[in-house]
């Protein structure tokens, strides 16, 4: 039994039954044979292409080429009636129309009930969703006094996932089909059909990981990033993971999907000047960064200072410039908000992490060498603060759960990413306060080893000691 889902037994084959398969698999391969040789016209074409496709897709359900041959003669036939529809409004070729669209869907979830992962199959599917699609745009365009009822395909196949998932819950190839559904037409209450998906089962990564990417949606949609740290979405979904850690808390999942939860406000941010020449000014940030090469504008007295290149290297940043005496040096880090790549810039070792904080450092000279003031702007700074603050909050959560879960590993590993986390906002608010936030890490890491001193025990130890 592994996901739910019985595990089929070996079979022991009769030698009669051993016969039979190997017949079978020569009448597939002389099938297939014939099948390659119709595909490059090196023979006559049968006369029923459609029922002709159909035999070897029922045959061979896994042969790519077999649907590609089959979505050219669909396509013919959809043009065909598609152009007799347009031009007469002729109901026999809706009818047509109609029919031929149902039976293919109707042959794809025949094929799918035995074949439920097969890519070629949901490839196929996508394909006839979209050229519904096309043939109700044709419909509505010439259905003036609505005789013609529409397709409307996506509707069922909101269904057959519903259908498929309460047989595997766990099927992916059924999850980003419907992640797909849901990124043409939003139509499936995402948020209510993941959330029962979860109640079922807590331990369902497959319902957490499509949650996510439903719940980043709406939560990159205000382009402030002060109204995302502050809106009731994020509150709302940790609140719904606490419940489901309280109820199972030896499931790995739900601390899984908690922390990827609680590190999506996590910001990047610029903690010090490193190092400084007349050519490159090195940045240290809070955690390790990418692609920030238009996230900097440098001046030195006021006059704008031309960037030659811009490497990165884990947490450092190394700025060259044309060489010539600093004396006043500014370095403005502009605010940027990533959303899934979308953009030409993104901040990656973190794939849910979404803004660089805004500051201005001046850096001055002396004998001595260099002095560095680094200002946030004053509604970052809140954000910052806001985010402390839902950090602390969800240390205590897990805090509570150590209690109740004295020897459950779960709960100690959480609370030292958790810790990972603080220490990285700590860098941002008061960076002299960060040892209290090791000491106490490195308190839970004995702990944990004392439960189970395996690798990652072992890994987190090591992380919180290089401190």
């Amino acid at each position: 039994m592994m996901h739910g889902q019985s595990k089929s037994r070996t079979e022991i084959l009769s030698e009669e039954e051993i016969k039979q398969r190997a017949e079978k698999g020569q009448q597939i391969l002389d099938s297939l044979d014939y099948f390659f040789k119709v595909r490059k016209n090196q023979v006559n074409q049968p006369e029923d292409q459609l029922a002709f496709s159909e035999l070897m897709a029922k045959l061979c359900p896994e042969i790519a080429t077999i649907y590609n041959y089959r979505r050219e003669v669909l396509q013919t036939k959809f043009d065909h009636l598609g152009g007799l529809l347009t031009e007469s409004k002729s109901i026999d070729a809706y009818k047509q129309l109609v029919k031929l669209i149902q039976s293919e869907f109707m042959l794809i979830a025949i094929l799918l009930k035995q074949h439920p992962k097969s890519y070629t199959l949901w490839t196929h599917r996508q394909w006839m969703v979209l050229r519904s699609q096309e043939i109700d745009q044709l419909i509505s365009s010439i259905n003036q006094d609505n005789q013609l009822k529409l397709i409307e395909a996506i509707k069922q196949e909101y269904e057959l996932c519903s259908k498929m998932l309460d047989r595997d819950e766990r099927n992916f190839h059924v999850w980003n089909y419907r992640n797909w559904l849901s990124s043409i037409c939003a139509f499936g209450r995402e948020d209510e059909f993941t959330k029962k998906k979860i109640e079922q089962n807590f331990s369902n990564f497959s319902a957490y990981h499509f949650r996510s990417k439903f719940f980043m949606k709406n939560y990159n949609q205000p382009e402030n990033i002060i109204e995302r740290i502050k809106s009731d979405k994020i509150l709302e979904e940790t609140e719904l993971i606490q419940q489901a850690i309280y109820i199972q808390p030896k499931e790995h999942g739900v601390f899984l999907y908690h922390r990827w939860l609680v590190g999506v406000v996590q910001p990047f941010g610029v903690t010090k000047v490193e190092k400084i020449s007349n050519n490159s000014v090195t940045l240290q940030f809070n955690r390790a960064i990418t692609n920030v090469e238009n996230s900097f504008e440098l001046f030195n007295n006021e006059n704008a200072l031309k960037i030659i290149n811009v490497k990165v290297e884990g947490i450092n940043v190394i700025i060259t410039f044309e060489e010539q005496q600093l004396n006043n040096l500014k370095i403005r880090i502009l605010n940027q908000i990533y959303q899934n790549g979308a953009l030409d810039t993104m901040i990656s070792e973190d794939e849910f992490s979404k803004f660089l904080i805004p500051s201005e450092i001046d850096v001055t000279f002396d004998n001595e060498g260099f002095k560095q003031t680094n200002t946030i702007q004053q509604e970052f700074q809140g954000a910052i603060h806001e985010i402390n603050k839902y950090l602390d909050e969800n240390i205590d959560f897990i805090k509570q759960v150590i209690e109740e879960e004295k020897e459950n590993r779960f709960p100690y590993i959480q609370i030292l990413y958790l810790f990972q986390f603080k220490l990285r906002t700590q860098k941002l608010i008061d960076a002299s306060k960060s040892s209290e936030i090791v000491k106490e890490a490195l308190q839970h890491c004995d702990k944990l080893k004392k439960i189970q001193n395996d690798h990652q025990a072992q890994f987190l130890f090591e992380f919180w000691s290089q401190f």
